[in-house]
């Protein structure tokens, strides 16, 4: 054999066993055994000389050492010490180095004279030089021996030892040997020595692929697998191989610690492209690490020889892990800009280049900057805030004085997204850039929102005084934005913003104003300034309804969806809103987080004033750890206040009381959050029997809604707030006369609200349910026609006792839309539960349908 044979390691095995068999009929043989780190070499040479052993055949063996490389004729004297030669001996051997190679050679001759003799010596890569002289003097005569001579090398070894490698190559008697990576049948026998016989094909393909055919891998794998103590993961069948714990990150330290410069730099290459490899990005990073396509290739290849990647990528999140673990900080810097610069020479996506960019230091290229802001905004674009944050801190560090203005409003506008309380931060140096006109007109209204947020009310009026000033030089867009500016400022702080509550509405793109155009930002700007100019009406509710109808299939943009949201709540519509509101907060998962916070907080405000205590307040406190009270600005009074009501009506006071031990800017007491505030503070003191407190909280409610011309008809719940107050005071007469102002107002579109007012009524007057000013029972037989067909058969099971389990048995659906069905029941009668329902239905009998 003079070629060099790719060889599994069954393969090898037996190729190795027929040599051994000709040396030991005197045709002397010698084997080169070549791999990679943990391909099994020294296995091999076990195997051969453990046969060897019990047939009782003379085994001399050898190990060639980094450490002992410097110390001529090393492994000759563990050879010699193997024949039994003393240290004196082996010293006097040694003395002539002229005469070694000749002494060696004669030891060999009579040991194999004596018996058939293995000469084993691994790590020949790792052998001193004279012990080599020696070997190569010894194998150039070995024809004629009763011997076999084997030697184990690293892969790389045809470079670093050419005269043993042409010894080999011209030499009949000498074998070349490369091992492969474990065949599907040496996978399937290790297996079985663990796991027993029976190994399914799947089980092998999937452990295979993840050792990447390397004994060492394996083994390692299977540690880790048998040592984990957790019941092994089956899939289809199939025995699952762990994901890498302690002994394949030993293995792979070792594996690490012999590769050559290439091989590292190929391996930290790769680690450090992830997922993102492909063989023209990784040349391209090997190019700029200075490697040639040449070099390039061959360290790709020792890589998938040695069991770690596929060329490209890494079996094992773990083995690429350690690698990473183990570049030096400066290097992983390095290597992170030019992979940036790789991918972007292969048109890569932005977020790929930016993901590299992130983890370099600075780079003051401009293309760089320009890299990272477009895919924050692509990032933004998808949801991803988080990531787009990442990518524009990097930005703002690599950014020069003439890009950092604009680069710092897309920061804001990123953090936004994820914590509005973290933009405060960046209020300061905006205002000052805006001053200076730094930012575009388009930064400089998100400023306006910022500040508008934290009830900043002076500087949100200086900023629109700037911009007014301007209007006519601003494109039409921007225009269009400025008035969607100045009417959140009028519905959010009716005193501060009354001067743009009549303020005309310039389209962007549709003279006719119609809803559903192509800017929804608008539109939602024309259905609030619709509800401020002419209030609730059924065009400004029809508008709502197409704006949610258009936004909510299409991950809808906040402040439109809020803005027809209001609409229906001041329309006195909180069942259709509180509708709309769950099907966005179900929809709003891979939303932003301040998105869904604000619909979380929407929805528990809907359902608190329905009376659905239960989900209100799963939803209040969902809103407020998605994003803590810090970071709610004027806002904070909405998700507290929903949490309060919900708690008060569950009987939790001390939870509720919790609620007014947060801090809360002094400004939203100007601000619609505000009112929201006061009316729960106010509901707190009530159900913990401070009367004249609540009655303060109540009147101040009043007050400002006068102020504020505010007609809202859940707001004038303050009335029957104040009402039990002030029979909790003795005063019977102002408050049966509140009662009565509210029982005569229109609907409010909350039940239960008017059923508290109605039952507070009856019990003040002492009167039956026809008592007073548009007084009627609950659940009257035109509320109970208002339920379907489906909700009367969940409604008449409830009252006969039934479970919701036991219903939807019985209905062939499932509890939780029972439970559902029971929600919408409640709403629609004004009850808080089946109590009361089975109250309701028996007061009017057994509507037909």
């Amino acid at each position: 054999m003079s070629d060099m044979e790719l060889a599994e390691r069954c393969r090898a095995q037996q190729l190795l066993d027929g040599l051994f068999r000709q040396a030991r009929d005197g045709r002397g043989q010698a084997a080169l055994v070549l791999g990679p780190p943990g391909a099994g070499k020294t296995g091999v040479v076990d195997y051969v000389t453990g046969q060897a052993e019990r047939a009782g055949v003379t085994v001399l063996s050898a190990t060639g050492s980094v450490a002992e490389r410097s110390f001529p004729l090393g492994v000759v004297a563990q050879l010699l010490s193997c024949l039994g030669y003393s240290m004196d001996e082996i010293a006097a051997v040694c003395e002539s180095p002229a005469m070694v190679a000749a002494a060696v050679h004669d030891a060999v001759c009579a040991a194999a004279e004596r018996t058939p003799l293995i000469v084993a010596v691994d790590d020949v890569h790792d052998i001193d030089g004279e012990s080599l002289r020696c070997l190569l003097y010894v194998i150039h005569r070995v024809a004629p021996l009763r011997a076999l001579i084997l030697l184990t090398g690293s892969s790389d070894l045809p470079q670093q030892s050419p005269l043993l490698i042409a010894e080999y190559m011209r030499n009949p008697s000498c074998s070349l040997l490369r091992l492969a990576p474990l065949c599907a049948s040496c996978v399937e026998g290790v297996l079985a020595e663990h796991m027993g016989s029976g190994v399914g094909d799947r089980t092998v393909s999937l452990w295979r692929r993840a050792c990447g055919g390397s004994p060492l891998l394996l083994h390692a794998l299977l540690k880790d697998w048998s040592g984990s103590g957790a019941p092994a993961e089956v899939e289809q069948g199939a025995v699952l191989p762990p994901p890498g714990a302690d002994a394949v990150r030993f293995a792979v330290q070792y594996i690490h610690g012999l590769m050559s410069d290439d091989g590292l730099r190929t391996a930290r290459a790769l680690a450090v492209l992830g997922e993102s490899a492909t063989a023209e990005r990784v040349e391209r990073l090997l190019h700029h690490l200075g490697m040639s396509a040449g070099e390039a290739a061959r360290s790709r290849n020792a890589l998938e020889a040695a069991g770690l990647t596929d060329g490209l990528r890494y079996h094992l999140e773990a083995a690429r892990d350690v690698v990473l673990e183990r570049t030096p900080s400066d290097e992983r810097t390095r290597l992170h800009r030019n992979a940036a610069l790789a991918l972007r020479e292969s048109n890569a996506e932005l977020g790929e280049v930016a993901g590299h960019l992130i983890h370099a230091r600075p780079v003051q290229d401009p293309w760089a900057v320009i890299a990272l802001r477009e895919a924050a905004t692509q990032a933004l674009h998808e949801h991803d805030a988080e990531r787009a944050i990442a990518f524009l801190r990097a930005a703002y560090a690599a950014a020069d004085d003439s890009q950092r203005a604009v680069v710092r409003a897309e920061l804001a506008q990123a953090e936004w997204e994820v914590d509005p309380g973290a933009v405060r931060w960046h209020l300061t140096d905006l205002l000052d850039e805006h001053r200076a006109g730094r930012l575009s007109r388009e930064h400089s209204l998100l400023l306006g929102m910022y500040l508008l947020w934290s009830g900043r009310t002076q500087e949100v009026s200086a900023l629109l005084a700037d911009l007014d000033a301007v209007r006519e030089e601003l494109p039409q867009d921007a225009r269009a934005r400025l008035d969607v500016l100045r009417v959140w400022f009028a519905y959010f702080f009716p005193t501060y913003g009354a001067r743009y509550r009549h303020s005309p509405l310039e389209s962007p793109h549709d003279p006719g104003r119609r809803i559903v155009s192509v800017d929804p930002q608008w539109d939602g700007a024309l259905v609030l300034a619709l509800l401020l100019t002419e209030g609730p009406t059924d065009d400004a509710c029809g508008a709502a309804e197409q704006l949610l109808q258009a936004q909510v299939p299409h991950q809808p943009l906040l402040a439109p969806t809020m803005a027809a949201l209001i609409s229906l709540i001041r329309a006195s519509r909180l069942e259709r809103a509180a509708d709309w509101c769950d099907r966005l907060v179900v929809g709003c998962s891979e939303r932003t987080t301040t998105c869904r916070a604000v619909l979380l907080t929407a929805s528990a405000t809907l359902e608190s004033w329905l009376g659905n205590f239960t989900t209100a307040l799963t939803r209040a406190e969902q809103a407020l750890t998605l994003l803590p009270p810090s970071a709610w600005g004027v806002a904070v009074g909405l998700p507290l206040s929903a949490k309060v009501l919900a708690c008060v009506s569950l009987g939790d006071l001390e939870a509720a009381a919790e609620c007014f031990r947060v801090p809360v800017p002094q400004s939203m007491f100007q601000s619609l959050p505000g009112l929201h505030y006061l009316q729960a503070r106010g509901r707190l003191h009530l159900a913990a029997g401070r009367h004249q407190a609540a009655l303060g909280d109540f009147y101040a409610c009043r007050d400002l809604m006068a102020a504020w011309q505010l007609r809202v008809s859940v707001f004038t719940a303050w009335r029957v707030y104040a009402a039990e107050a002030l029979a909790g005071l003795g005063d019977r007469d102002e408050a049966v006369r509140l009662l009565e102002e509210e029982l005569a107002q229109p609907d409010t579109g909350s039940p239960w609200l008017r059923k508290q007012a109605q039952m507070l009524y009856d019990r003040l007057c002492g009167a039956g349910t026809d008592a007073g000013p548009g007084m009627r029972p609950p659940a009257a037989t035109e509320e109970l026609h208002t339920l379907s067909r489906a909700e009367h058969r969940v409604a008449h099971l409830a009252q006969d006792g039934l479970t919701n389990r036991e219903i939807a048995e019985q209905l062939g659906v499932t509890p939780s839309t029972v439970e559902q069905h029971l929600t919408r029941i409640y709403r629609k009668l004004g009850l808080r539960g089946r109590a009361e329902l089975s109250v309701a239905l028996n007061s009017v009998g057994t509507p037909e349908g």
